[in-house]
């Protein structure tokens, strides 16, 4: 019989390379993030390319958690300032900023690009203004 963790062992997971598209990849080590979070890095033996899950994905070259990143955009999309956000998070608003930068030079490769021809609808978030009678 096969206990669970031995074949939760067996289950080998395998990712593309991403320059030849090869199934042949190997594990390379792991790369460790600043929360200690273990990222698994793997090597194509077609061509020698060196690659993590996140390579070419938008959290690609960040040293930090999906989960902080993703929590630090909402903070800011809702309207939190850099500073705040940093110190909520414990991160330097500089670290914040980056990954803003980093995130949207990324967002062409992940955003869809509007349809060739079609209108393009953006619509705004509420605002309340307050206007005193004089």
């Amino acid at each position: 019989a096969i206990s669970f963790a031995g074949a939760l062992r067996a289950i080998a997971i395998t990712l593309n390379c991403p320059k030849c598209s090869s199934t042949q990849t190997r594990k390379h080590g792991t790369n460790t993030l600043k929360d200690g979070t273990k990222i698994q890095k793997y090597k194509c033996k077609d061509c020698g390319k060196r690659f993590n899950q996140r390579t070419r994905t938008p959290m690609s070259r960040l040293r930090h958690s999906s989960e902080t990143v993703v929590l630090a955009m909402k903070m800011r999309s809702e309207g939190n300032g850099l500073r705040a956000t940093g110190r909520i998070l414990g991160k330097s608003h500089a670290t914040i900023l980056g990954w803003e930068k980093h995130l949207a030079e990324m967002a062409e490769k992940w955003s869809p690009a509007a349809p060739e021809g079609g209108d393009v609808t953006l619509e705004g978030d509420e605002l309340y203004t307050r206007v005193k009678k004089t």
